[in-house]
């Protein structure tokens, strides 16, 4: 009877995927094929183990299920990975990679395996996450996956560690094994902790911001939230009209390429993409520090949906996103904001904002290297009466990652005419040199992130990277 219920409970979770995403009955289908299997093993097979009804019951066996907050290629972060891989040289855990192509050999060797892996479209990429006293579970698991003719390593005792953390570091779907000696285990895995709770009821999260884990409410210190685009532009005003006159520094441009990537590869301390030519493009140089703080930015701007990086307030207090606290980036960043009334003294405006208005990567002259520009204004606000961010003076500039190069493009505003004459525009946008190399990094990964392109090869090293800089103050 309870093989029938969780079975039921498969099919209805299959059906609702159905209606809704592919890729949901892509992911059951795993769990379907094996399920009656696994029955005889003494093993429940559930699509998601935090259905009110599953965590209700009281657990009989052990469970192998996946979670609503782990979707489809929902990888894990840094933190995320710290964790798991600590507890697995602790052998307090274990992994079973499981590769869903149907007929393909058992692979001994662990390189072979991990070729294969990076190989392998999602969905076919299964991790699971266990506790030592499951072992015995995850050994039955693996029995009945070879079976079916799919490939599996398992991992349980401090074995190859920097295989198994490529391998969890790049998982597309993250399960787990939900038993009693689980639900009792201590633990910051991810997987672990969110066995045997329940969705929040009318939802299929357990947090109230539609699953985004760690996102529940923004950091106190951090910038208001705002995308760059509703301040307007020269001939369009402000869309959001109950806006607090923003300022700082706001990076939120998706870059153009000159090529469609097929992939990014971080190894020995370098990006590279890779063309649908199959030939790798070298990147610009950049701190692994610098690009990892970059990376975690645009993660956490998709998340809570702003560009918002610095503000700095008229007493001098610093807010910051939490992705760049205590970077280089972010110190670079916040020194930037200080400087343009450092250039433009007489203007009766107490706010100043520089955004991003273009970016674009081409190939450069070096055979297989790829060169940017990036545009950017270094922008004046004030607030009307209703509040809204109104522009009194933007300056535009264009930077050349070829020479290093940058140029005064244009100014527009209606205060345009209160510019003191001998105003230092070249000064002012050298200042922000820092600021529009950055921008063309944060589009870039936007343009990566927004087209799904693959980041497997060196991911797991590049997630590892120690971003830590130059501490951000509370004041400046």
């Amino acid at each position: 009877m309870r093989l029938l219920y969780f079975l039921c409970c498969l099919f209805i979770s299959l059906s609702s995927y159905a209606d809704s995403l592919d890729s949901g009955v892509a992911e059951d289908s795993f769990l379907l094929k094996i399920s009656e299997a696994l029955a005889a093993y003494d093993i429940d097979v559930v699509s998601n183990l935090n259905q009110r009804d599953v965590v209700a019951q009281r657990i009989q066996r052990p469970r192998l299920g996946r979670f609503p907050d782990l979707p489809l290629n929902r990888f894990p972060d840094s933190e995320e990975i710290e964790n798991w891989e600590t507890e697995f040289l602790s052998a307090e855990v274990g992994g079973l990679a499981i590769i869903a192509n149907q007929d393909l050999r058992q692979i001994e060797a662990d390189e072979d395996f991990l070729n294969h892996w990076f190989n392998t479209n999602e969905p076919q990429r299964l991790f699971v996450t266990f506790i030592a006293a499951d072992l015995l579970a995850a050994q039955k698991i693996e029995t009945v996956v070879n079976a079916y003719g799919l490939s599996t390593q398992l991992y349980h005792a401090r074995e190859n560690a920097a295989v198994v953390g490529n391998l969890y570091a790049t998982a597309a779907q993250r399960l787990a094994i939900d038993s009693r000696a689980a639900r009792r285990y201590r633990t910051a895995v991810t997987e672990l902790e969110f066995l045997g709770e329940r969705v929040r009821k009318n939802s299929n999260s357990l947090f109230s911001d539609d699953g985004n884990r760690g996102d529940r409410s923004l950091a106190r210190r951090e910038p208001a939230v705002f995308l760059k685009e509703t301040l307007g532009d020269q001939f369009n005003q402000s869309t959001i009209r109950e806006m607090v006159v923003p300022g700082g520094v706001a990076l939120g441009e998706t870059a153009s390429l000159e090529f469609v990537p097929q992939e990014l590869i971080y190894k020995n301390g370098e990006l590279q993409l890779v063309d649908e030519n199959k030939i790798a493009w070298t990147l610009p140089k950049i701190a692994p520090a610098d690009i990892k703080a970059l990376f975690d930015f645009v993660i956490r701007s998709e998340a809570i949906g702003s560009d918002a990086i610095v503000d700095i307030d008229a007493d001098g207090r610093v807010r910051i996103s939490s992705a760049l606290r205590n970077t280089d980036v972010g110190f670079a960043i916040m020194h930037a904001d200080t400087q343009p009334f450092q250039f433009v003294p007489n203007l009766s405006v107490t706010k100043s904002v520089v955004i991003d208005t273009d970016v674009s990567w081409q190939k450069a002259p070096a055979a297989n290297n790829l060169q940017f520009s990036s545009n950017y204004e270094v922008r004046f606000l004030s607030a009307d009466n209703m509040r809204i961010a109104q522009t009194r003076v933007a300056l535009e500039y264009q930077y050349e990652s070829l020479g290093h190069s940058m140029r005064y493009l244009d100014a527009w505003g209606r205060d345009l005419g209160r510019l003191d004459e001998n105003l230092d525009y070249a000064g002012l946008g050298y200042s922000m040199l820092d600021v529009a190399g950055y921008a063309a990094w944060v589009g870039l990964l936007r343009l990566l992130q927004e087209g799904d392109v693959s980041f497997l090869r060196g991911r797991y090293e590049f997630m590892k990277i120690d971003k830590a800089g130059k501490d951000t103050p509370a004041r400046y």
